[in-house]
């Protein structure tokens, strides 16, 4: 038993240096692969999926969208995300959703349902 147990630990070891060494190699390979030019980072969620998500308030009768993990200028990504909006709004008789930064979190909030539309322009961005 005792033998059993000795020669698990070299290999446990070996495992957490492996890890270990793959761990710095990844920090340096992710910056390189993200556009650092826009002043704002939107980092994807552990399961790889941008976090874009549609809340409802007021008993369902207020939708919103709401990105979140936001990192840097925030201001700027809600200009941008305005400015996309406005430039692809068909209805010349309404105005283009309102953008806005919720103060408490950061998160930056679309009035509607825009969940596929932000995602695919983040996509489109890079993040």
């Amino acid at each position: 038993m005792l033998r059993a147990s000795t020669s698990r630990l070299p290999l446990l070891a070996r495992g957490f240096a492996q890890a270990a060494a793959a761990a710095p190699a990844a920090e340096h390979a992710a910056p390189a692969t993200r556009p650092r030019t826009l002043g704002y980072l939107v980092e994807r969620s552990t399961q790889g999926n941008l976090p874009v998500y549609s809340e409802y308030r007021n008993a369902r009768s207020n939708r919103l969208t709401v990105v979140r993990k936001v990192s840097g200028d925030v201001g700027a990504l809600r200009n941008d995300i305005a400015q996309y909006l406005a430039d692809g709004h068909i209805d010349p008789l309404r105005a283009p959703p309102k953008v806005y930064i919720r103060p408490t979190s950061g998160h930056v909030e679309i009035k509607g349902h825009w969940v596929e539309e932000i995602k695919e322009w983040l996509a489109m961005r890079g993040f």
